[in-house]
């Protein structure tokens, strides 16, 4: 059965502590993609990426660039795993894949929660495993036992890869 991880980037791969570090070592924080990532965060991912074979499924606001561009991403910077696939955004409240694609009738409030719902309802099979990496609690109620916060200071630490593992062994 499939396992997936819902990636956040900002707080969650990118860190404060790392930043500043970057900063005061008077080297650049940023390249074409964005806020360079924390390399203790990205050996923790793929730490949960090498002990459960989730695939990943970017719900961070980078993914507003679209699916190849993560993809890019991820190839250029050499980052554990594949990226699977996006989740929709919600814009100005109506869902879509894209800020080109007609919206759905009606309005919904956007939130994460609801766009991983979304993607969950579209792409996987009911009760499949899976965790929410992120440094905000931007979840719905039923997610919450399938969530990892994490802290923006530090990024994804060794005792949140155990967290994820163990979450997606359910």
């Amino acid at each position: 059965m499939n396992k997936f991880i819902f990636l956040d980037f900002d707080g969650v791969l990118t860190t404060a502590r790392y930043h500043n570090k970057l900063c005061r070592c008077g080297m650049a924080t940023i390249d074409r993609f964005g806020e360079l990532f924390d390399p203790r965060a990205v050996a923790n991912l793929h730490t949960i990426l090498e002990q459960t074979e989730a695939k990943l499924v970017i719900t961070s606001s980078w993914r507003t660039e679209g699916l190849d561009m993560m993809r890019d991403l991820w190839h250029t910077r050499m980052l554990p795993g594949q990226v699977t696939d996006i989740t929709p955004f919600y814009l100005y409240g109506a869902f879509r894949r894209s800020s080109a694609e007609e919206p759905f009738a009606g309005f919904t409030p956007g939130s994460r929660g609801m766009e991983i719902a979304e993607w969950l309802i579209r792409n996987a099979e009911p009760h499949t495993p899976y965790v929410i990496l992120d440094d905000e609690e931007d979840i719905l109620l039923r997610q919450t036992d399938r969530f990892v916060k994490i802290d923006a200071e530090t990024g994804i630490t060794s005792e949140n890869a155990r967290h994820a593992i163990e979450l997606l062994a359910c």
